[in-house]
């Protein structure tokens, strides 16, 4: 490819989001090929679309004795090019039974994309090359259509969005790009350590796929694009199903398995894949799956079943399963607050939110909190209310202890220290999202209280 038609191509495909007023591009500069041509491409862009806002941003892993000067060489790079530069250092603590390429690459993504605005775009330098190592990869563990779909062009971050517009072009056309321009880059020496999967299928097995079939390399990348489609038909039927079978109890988050056991396997996998990434979870194995379903769905009616993964847990409470991250359980619950008139009042290290409104209309006081003026409201959980402690709630016969009531009421066991109670001047009044107790007091101001847990 001409260098003119290459910078044509590359700019066609950006045209529509160089128009956009106040877009701007961090560029993930390692220093390689790749990314320097990835940089001097944006800046010739910008001679043509100058509102484009354009900055490099350098990770230093801090594994390598050559470190510094790789930073040094991008940090002049960019002083050349007239581009804005950053640094950012890793620290890497290796865990047992974790790659250390997956560990630097989630490290390296969450420090790129941590300041991004809703109008900016990471953008990196993954070509098609990458595109069928990726996919090697992915055929090599057993993966199904998540994995063989590879590298997707464009993906929504938390804010902002995830770019790769060199997935089109081969390593050699960014080879002979650099050498029209006499670019000048860096080669980090552990891309040459085979002990890497992915630097074995580089220099071993992707040199002996293109000398008998030169073309693999475009035909991968079609069949990774073929499988993403593929796989936004499969999203769009799990978000269909999802609707369907998710259940909200205290605003936590459950799925139907007496539906879900009328869904095919194949259709029952999908949706639960999709619960996971919901809940900014990886996609869990094909083994994962057969745990939840075997283990958990299909345990005996009485049990309180759950499959511990790393950092969260499923978990099964009557007739739905849970997500639950192990952070979310290991919340403290011990003070009780007085309320002092917050619209928003944060309870268990942060994790709860308890909104309070007033009502004007007093014509539909269902599950309002009734107060008289001067009350001293008090919000606690259960470890601070007395072991006997009853209540009647109202339009129910007779007095109940709090544990039969949170029993009573369906309450799965790992959320009942997390249930919010009202206390009115030491009268216990409400069980926020659940009941209401009973009074003989007249009542003069009307709230509505809502829990949300983060």
């Amino acid at each position: 490819m001409k260098e003119n038609d290459f910078l044509k191509e590359f700019a066609g495909q950006l045209a529509p989001l160089a128009k956009q007023p106040e877009v701007n591009f961090h560029i993930a500069l390692s220093g390689g090929l790749d990314s320097v041509v990835l940089l001097h491409l944006f800046t010739r862009l910008r001679e043509t679309a100058p509102n484009l806002i354009l900055f490099a941003h350098h990770i230093n892993h801090g594994l390598s004795k050559n470190a510094q000067h790789w930073r040094d060489f991008c940090s002049q790079l960019c002083a050349q090019l007239g581009v804005d530069f950053t640094c950012s250092t890793l620290q890497l603590t290796k865990p047992t039974r974790t790659s250390l390429e997956a560990l630097a690459r989630d490290k390296r993504y969450g420090c790129l994309s941590e300041k991004l605005s809703s109008q900016s775009y990471l953008v990196t330098a993954h070509h098609q090359d990458d595109q069928l190592e990726t996919v090697l990869l992915a055929l090599k563990r057993g993966s199904g259509n998540t994995g063989l779909q590879g590298i997707r062009y464009k993906q929504k971050l938390s804010s902002g969005y995830l770019l790769r517009p060199l997935l089109n072009y081969s390593r050699a056309q960014l080879e002979g790009y650099a050498a029209q321009f006499q670019l000048n880059w860096i080669e980090d020496e552990s891309n040459s350590d085979q002990a890497f999967d992915r630097n074995f299928i580089r220099h071993t097995i992707s040199p002996l796929l293109k000398a008998r079939w030169p073309g693999i390399a475009k035909s991968v990348a079609r069949s990774a694009a073929i499988c993403q489609e593929q796989q936004q038909i499969l999203d769009e039927i799990a978000q269909q199903d999802f609707a369907t079978l998710v259940f909200y109890f205290l605003n936590q988050q459950a799925l139907d398995f007496e539906k879900l056991k009328k869904l095919s396997s194949g259709r029952r996998n999908n949706v639960l894949r999709f619960w996971f990434k919901e809940n900014g979870l990886d996609y869990p194995s094909a083994a994962q799956l057969q745990a939840v379903w075997s283990d958990l769905v299909l345990a005996k009616i009485d049990a309180l079943p759950v499959i511990q993964f790393k950092g969260y847990s499923v978990r099964r409470y009557r007739t739905h399963i849970y997500l639950l991250k192990d952070t979310d359980i290991a919340a403290n619950c011990s003070e009780s607050v007085i309320w002092q008139g917050e619209p928003i009042l944060n309870l268990a290290d942060g994790r709860i939110a308890l909104a309070f409104s007033e009502l004007e209309f007093k014509d539909n006081l269902s599950g309002a909190l009734l107060v008289q003026e001067n009350s001293t409201i008090e919000i606690c959980f259960r470890r601070q209310l007395a072991a006997q402690l009853s209540c009647k709630p109202i339009g129910r016969t007779g007095s109940r202890s709090i544990k039969k009531l949170l029993h009573e009421y369906h309450v799965p066991p790992w959320l009942r220290d997390f249930v919010p109670f009202i206390l009115i001047n030491g009268e216990l009044r409400m069980a926020v999202g659940l009941w209401q107790c009973q009074t003989s007091l007249s009542e003069e101001y009307a709230y509505n209280l809502s829990v949300s847990f983060a």
